[in-house]
């Protein structure tokens, strides 16, 4: 599969043209089923427009060019932002400017291939969609497996090799879950580091936009520059890989580890034999808070007081215009007071302070354990409105607790072609992202020898 610097290279050296790559996107999206919720059928022009100014010798920033894809709640200036619903699409107008980590890709020169499929508002780990449809899993497609969520286009159109990378969104695990269960890498960045503007919110103390690609190297470039460490302009930034033998990684002794599915369980011990093979030290530790940070996802949740404020007056009103699920999982903030979320925000703050401190004294370079509990479970098992919950549920326990305590977190591929996908999950804490980037590229390094 391609990969974003490679592609710039040959672009730059001109083995082969931004329209060939246009005209090869639009081919595969134009196949592909539910991936898309819209698609920019003006892409060539744009790409025709940069072969020009690159064959006229002028100066472009390394990504010129490059068609990638764009979860269906970001603004795009001219673009309804619909976040997957119907219902939206009585009061959406087309945006005046672009959400703000677009901003920064459009001036790198990127084109944009389309809006991508999501779970409805973003509120699903599953990434069903009953309004246009679901995409499957890259895996077993005969069988039909549910590709993730909420960030499910994003992720299949990387998976299906339409785009080298993506851009999806994270509250709970949307950028992870479906980067697992589609054998690509997905990041969630530290909440506060990337601008919120422009972006359909669900949760706004907790959303975190975040890039989907084929390896560790690409998204660090678009986070880069989403965040703004990177100038469009700039030569494309290096992304550091320490030996493995100066790693320290953690196992936490927790829940995260209970009720894994067979192959989870087999992939995840093998590929910590992987690393410790090649030098790294891993070692099992007591980490009381991933617990504590799972049981407040559990039992007080934080974004659904905030996605039913902000949701309350279009479902009172257009209710049955919903998805059935997304609806009862939003009408259950009715029941929870302005004095209870204060609470709940209260024990997050606590969350994350017992997390640094317990990350800090441990002195370790990440955490590790599986992303997903489970594989992409079938799409008949969720056609059951008795077990949906449980299913969804079980898709987001790992990821969660990362968001609870704020931190970043990548998931990597850690399977053997041929086998269901699985991901590893690495976390550290706020404001360690280049650090984990580093980690995880080496990481990767190793399990690709």
């Amino acid at each position: 599969m391609k990969k974003l610097r490679s592609l710039s290279k040959v672009l730059v050296n001109g083995d082969i043209t931004a329209s060939e790559l246009a005209r090869d996107a639009l081919l595969k999206a134009r196949k592909s089923e539910s991936v898309f919720v819209a698609l920019n059928e003006q892409l060539e022009v744009d790409a025709e427009s940069v072969d020009r100014s690159r064959q006229l010798g002028r100066k472009l920033p390394p990504l010129a060019g490059i068609p990638i894809t764009l979860k269906d709640l970001f603004n795009i200036k001219g673009q309804l932002t619909l976040a997957g619903s119907m219902v939206l699409k009585r009061i959406a107008r087309a945006e005046t400017r672009d959400a703000d980590v677009v901003t920064a890709l459009r001036d790198a020169g990127m084109l944009f291939l389309g809006r991508t499929n999501m779970s409805e508002f973003a509120f699903s780990g599953m990434g069903i969609n009953h309004h246009y449809g679901t995409p499957l899993s890259i895996w077993d497609r005969q069988v039909g497996h549910i590709p993730g969520g909420s960030s499910s286009g994003s992720a299949v159109s990387v998976a299906e090799d339409i785009v080298v990378a993506s851009l999806g969104s994270d509250t709970a695990g949307s950028c992870r879950i479906p980067a697992a269960f589609n054998g690509i890498v997905g990041v969630k960045p530290s909440y506060g580091r990337m601008s919120l503007r422009g972006i359909y919110p669900l949760s706004p103390s907790s959303d975190a936009p975040g890039p989907l690609a084929t390896d560790v190297d690409s998204c660090f470039i678009l986070d880069q520059l989403m965040c703004g460490a990177s100038q469009p302009g700039d030569q494309l930034p290096e992304l550091p890989v320490p030996a493995p033998a100066t790693l320290r990684l953690v196992i936490p002794e927790s829940r995260v580890l209970d009720d894994l599915d067979d192959e989870v369980q087999i992939a995840f011990n093998r590929i910590v034999d992987t690393l410790r093979a090649a030098g790294t030290r891993v070692d099992y530790v007591k980490m009381p808070v991933i617990d504590t940070s799972m049981d407040l996802f559990h039992q007080r949740a934080i974004v659904v007081y905030e996605v039913y404020q902000h949701l309350k007056e279009l479902l009172e009103h257009h209710g049955d215009e919903f998805d059935p699920l997304v609806r009862q999982r939003i009408s259950s903030g009715s029941q929870i007071t302005l004095e209870d979320q204060k609470a709940r925000y209260l024990a997050k703050t606590r969350v994350i302070e017992q997390f640094e401190g317990s990350f800090k004294s441990l002195g370790v370079d990440g955490i590790i354990y599986p992303t997903t509990a489970c594989l992409p479970p079938t799409l008949a098992e969720t056609a059951n409105m008795q077990e949906v919950g449980r299913i969804n549920l079980r898709c987001l326990r790992n990821t969660a607790t990362v968001n609870y305590f704020d931190g970043c977190s990548i998931s990597l591929p850690c399977h053997v072609t041929g086998e269901p996908p699985v991901g590893l999950m690495v976390s550290s804490m706020n404001g360690e992202d280049d650090n984990l980037f580093a980690v995880c590229a080496a990481i990767e390094s190793i399990l690709q020898n």
